[in-house]
């Protein structure tokens, strides 16, 4: 798994030109800077937002073949780790998916990439992470004024409904009575 060319395809393909794209040609400013940045964030873009995707054939009109958007095996493998790493987190979280925690420790260490039914949750949550980052910033913007503002937007609503629950000073505290456990147990 993550060792190999990733291949977005149908309309998933086509919203990932579009996050890969010139936003503005004067600034030469994309959302995304590469394919594999949109791969590597929309698993987790996807499960946090609840948003998965089946695959789908859209072809592009002006040739009958399906969109594609490649990712080379060689950047797929360099970024492995990363990968690897949302898939665990998705795999460990998605209680949905498997409620047995066992099973979830399981699949996100010892089976990983040993069953295609993860593989396929897995893609389902990129393509929905995909389209939510393309619907909340890019869809039917007006121009790179607004594409900046729903990046904002996003970026606001984002912390608002994911870190607003976490203090530093919770954090802090958290990581000194470890540590200080740690230290009491040597």
């Amino acid at each position: 798994m993550f060792d190999k060319q990733y291949r977005f395809r149908g309309s998933h393909a086509e919203k990932v030109n579009k996050l890969t794209a010139y936003f503005c040609s004067a600034s030469k400013a994309k959302v995304f800077e590469r394919n594999l940045d949109v791969y590597i964030n929309a698993p987790l873009i996807g499960f946090l937002y609840g948003k998965r995707a089946d695959l789908d054939e859209k072809k592009n009109p002006d040739t009958g073949q399906v969109f594609n958007e490649n990712i080379m095996g060689e950047q797929v493998i360099h970024a492995s780790e990363e990968l690897i790493f949302n898939f665990r987190l998705i795999m460990l979280l998605d209680d949905e998916y498997e409620p047995n925690e066992d099973a979830r420790v399981d699949k996100a260490f010892r089976n990983m990439g040993d069953n295609k039914s993860d593989e396929e949750r897995f893609d389902s949550y990129v393509r929905g992470g995909v389209d939510v980052l393309y619907e909340k910033l890019i869809e039917e913007a007006s121009g790179p004024e607004e594409i900046i503002e729903r990046l904002y937007t996003f970026l606001d609503d984002f912390n608002d409904r994911f870190n607003s629950a976490v203090s530093c000073a919770e954090l802090i505290s958290l990581c000194g009575k470890s540590f200080i456990e740690d230290v009491d147990n040597v």
